[in-house]
């Protein structure tokens, strides 16, 4: 037995199954940034998670502003601490209902009596952390509360509890100690997520202790490290590690990954999104620190781990208006000896042995340090402070090797350089210039030095005739594509089993490699993985008939895919199901292309669109939409039997598995509910009228009775051939749609009688036709017509839609 009756497969099972979520004070500054915290914990983190919280959105610099006020006469304090008072418990009255709001309100107030005392000067505080803790306490109870009420396990934890540190301006943490403590709380309790306190930690003397600055950061990694998790993810603002700081940079593309050594150069050298600390605890060979956005839970997300056979690439552009250098004389032994026990690292150095001087570069916020730390060392004019200068720098994996190190060096040439050099682990190139930095300067270096492709991982789901069609495609295109942007199928599957590789799946006899390296899956599971794929975009291509696809659109584009369909069922959906899609997709920013889902390859849908865009208004859409039932009409003649014709068609791999789907018009009514929507006409399945050309007493039968009753369809068909001919006509299946001027809309499908000379009549077996009627195109229709089924043409049209994807990808980069 380990740790007070714990097993050792109780810590490893801990260990291996459990990850650790942090959010930050901006994650949750409201009631409605609680709401989205608890869907992502709900929906992202494992039933054993652990999630550390900050206070809520600006709950410390209340709380401090609340200590400062003790300090002076009057009632300042007072009147903050009912302001925080009033948001606090505004917060729970909004989120919390019944009796677990009621414990919540009233645990609170019992916190801000305890604050009043303080005011009044019933109680004495030796440390401003007896206080500031309560902010990180709060969201953990209010949090765990949310996650309850909505039917979710969940407890808090103030890490008080369990986390013991040394006093020092750093706390020294207890590690083992702290470790058994954390395990003997969560190991007996799987399938609950415990909701921790980050920032602080109790004393030695049980005196509660911060831990400074990003201390919820440097939270989480500890507990991470405390538990020897596989990965803690970071939810901020931002969706990971950019390229430049996109507050102050223009077109900015999101890192997949960053090395250890290239995300401590990037925290060292002062990013807003990484803090030193919080890699001290870190395991480097087991842990992964992912960081994402709270705000949008996209795909993109930075991945910071040990990664092996890195290629040399600058990722990371970097700047800081306004740097401190501090001039030191070299004959001054002492002093140089006392400098080189300074606990703080500067950002850069070097020497002037001619002139004996040696130049220390500081961050703007450590000044007041550093001026605490020389007025202690009383050296008199050792030491000078100089201002007026700032730094750029690029940072990444082995930078002097990449032609990224020339292009920053000969574009620095114009600027007034003060010194030029490489960091200490050759993971970064830093230029201390005699200038101010302005926007033009820092977009200008930072397009020179990034102009390279982004990356798109293609997961293929559907393997059948359009899935192969498309893998030869596109493998014959790649070279072509890959111009565009760095494309790579990640991922083949069908409904039952899955060939993954983040790398790309080697696409050459690509269907005995799935045969062979094919595994079962869950695709609902996979949603939760393929995040963390190490490319900037990722799309589905849904190349399915399957509805429970389609219901899972509001989840692939809630988790960062883009979506390609040649799968009709989403934009057919019932309507309730279509607007959540809608919703989702426009929330999340992602795309959805689907030209292929009516007239297969045929650009009906851009053309459509480009209708609209130009201010052109539809007013109908009628023909044949259907190859297969082009194909049986246009070869069915008193000759013929039709049902001979549907048996072939079935043969030839023209027809739905069951020809039902075709001869009952199911997939007319898709098209045209797609066709509909696309000009933004509400329109369901009620509100069209249909004719099925099947007989009511063949709807509910097995699909192999059906075919052993295809004969029962020939005698109605004949009758409608032979009525069609006494006026010169033919049948024809036709779909259709109007809108009137009050945008009230007439859809049917049925069988018409067409003259023989008519366009209608005489097209080429398996042809599509759409007759568009418009506000421009009124006396002579708009009509686009050609093939509108088989496998070569939806797989054109299927790459057609990537394209559009890689173009519009690329416009928004």
């Amino acid at each position: 037995m380990g740790i007070k009756g714990l097993s050792e497969a109780q810590i490893q099972t801990a260990a291996d199954n459990v990850q650790v979520h942090k959010f930050g004070g901006s994650s949750l500054a409201d009631a409605f940034c609680y709401r989205r915290v608890a869907r992502i914990v709900t929906e992202y983190a494992g039933a054993s998670d652990l999630v550390v919280v900050s206070a809520a959105g600006d709950t410390t610099n209340r709380i401090l502003a609340i200590i400062n006020a003790l300090r002076h006469p009057g009632d300042t304090a007072e009147i903050l601490l009912d302001q925080l008072e009033s948001f606090q418990l505004g917060l729970i009255t909004e989120l919390l209902s019944g009796d677990l709001q009621q414990q919540l309100i009233t645990v609170s107030q019992q916190d801000f009596q305890r604050f009043r005392k303080v005011i009044a000067g019933e109680e004495k505080i030796s440390h401003d952390a007896e206080l500031l803790a309560y902010g990180e306490l709060w969201s953990a109870r209010l949090l765990a509360a949310l996650l309850k009420k909505q039917g979710t396990k969940a407890e808090h934890i103030d890490a008080r509890d369990f986390l013991r540190a040394e006093d020092a301006p750093e706390p020294i943490i207890q590690q083992q100690q702290s470790r058994n403590a954390i395990l003997e709380r969560v190991a007996p309790f799987p399938g609950t997520r415990f909701i921790v306190t980050g920032f602080i930690a109790r004393g030695l003397n049980d005196e509660s202790l911060t831990l400074g600055r990003n201390g919820s950061d440097y939270s989480a990694t500890l507990v991470g490290s405390l538990l020897n998790v596989k990965q803690v993810t970071i939810w901020k603002d931002v969706a990971g590690v950019y390229s430049a700081d996109p507050r102050k940079i223009e077109r900015v593309v999101s890192l997949p990954s960053l090395d250890w050594s290239e995300a401590e150069e990037l925290a060292r050298l002062g990013s807003p999104v990484l803090h030193p600390r919080t890699f001290q605890p870190v395991d480097r060979e087991r842990m992964v620190i992912s960081v994402r956005s709270s705000l949008k839970v996209e795909n993109q997300q930075t991945r910071i781990g040990q990664f092996e056979h890195t290629e040399p690439r600058g990722k990371v552009f970097t700047s800081l208006s306004e740097v401190v250098l501090f001039k030191v004389k070299l004959d001054d032994r002492k002093l140089v000896k006392q400098l080189e026990q300074l606990d703080l690292e500067p950002l850069f150095s070097w020497t002037e042995p001619d002139q004996h001087h040696q130049y220390l570069v500081f961050h703007q916020n450590h000044l007041d340090y550093m001026r605490r730390w020389l007025e202690q060392l009383d050296m008199g004019n050792a030491i000078t402070e100089i201002h007026g200068y700032s730094m750029v720098a690029l940072v990444g994996n082995r930078i002097q090797e990449t032609d990224q190190y020339t292009t920053f060096k000969l574009q620095l040439g114009e600027q007034k350089v003060r010194r030029f050099g490489m960091g200490d682990n050759g993971n970064s190139a830093i230029a201390i210039l005699e200038q101010q930095l302005d926007s033009r300067l820092l977009n200008r270096l930072h397009s020179q030095l990034f102009n390279y492709r982004r990356s798109l991982g293609v997961l293929v789901l559907g393997r059948g005739n359009i899935g192969s069609a498309w893998l030869e495609l596109f493998k014959q295109q790649r070279d072509r594509i890959n111009q565009m942007m760095d494309v790579r199928v990640i991922g083949i599957a069908n409904s039952k089993k899955l060939w993954l590789d983040y790398s790309g799946v080697e696409l050459n006899e690509w269907s005995t490699s799935f045969d062979r390296l094919s595994r079962p899956y869950v695709l609902t599971e996979l949603l939760r993985e393929l995040p963390n794929a190490p490319y900037d975009e990722l799309v589905l291509l849904d190349l399915t008939d399957a509805k429970p696809i389609a219901q899972l659109y509001p989840s692939l584009f809630a988790n960062g895919l883009h979506v390609i369909s040649a799968n009709k069922r989403a934009g057919s959906a019932e309507e309730p199901l279509y607007r959540e899609i809608r919703t989702i997709q426009h929330e999340y920013k992602r795309q959805w292309l689907y030209n292929t889902t009516v007239g297969a390859g045929l650009p009906l849908n851009y053309a459509i669109n480009d209708l609209r865009s130009q201010g052109d208004e539809i007013r109908s859409i009628s023909g044949i939409f259907s190859g297969t039932m082009s194909w049986l009409f246009e070869n069915f003649t008193k000759d013929t039997l039709f049902s001979e014709l549907v048996a072939e068609a079935k043969a030839q791999g023209f027809t739905e598995p069951d020809p039902r789907e075709d001869l009952s018009c199911q997939d007319l009514v898709r098209k045209l509910l797609i066709l509909a929507r696309e000009i933004g006409l509400r329109l369901d399945w009620e509100d069209i009228t249909v004719n099925s050309l099947v007989p009511e007493h063949l709807r509910d039968i097995s699909a192999t009775e059906f075919m052993q009753r295809l004969d029962e369809l020939d005698k109605p068909m004949n009758a409608m051939l032979e009525e069609a001919a006494v006026d010169g006509k033919v049948p024809r299946l036709l779909a259709s749609f109007s809108v009137t001027e009050e945008r009230r809309v007439k859809a049917q499908i049925g069988v018409e009688y067409i003259p023989k000379g008519d366009m209608l009549a005489n097209l080429i077996p398996g042809e599509n036709i759409f007759v568009i009627y418009t506000d421009w195109y009124s006396e002579m229709p708009l009509v686009i017509s050609g093939p509108g089924a088989g496998k070569h043409v939806t797989a054109g049209g299927v790459q057609s839609d990537l394209n559009q994807l890689l173009a519009r990808l690329g416009a928004a980069n």
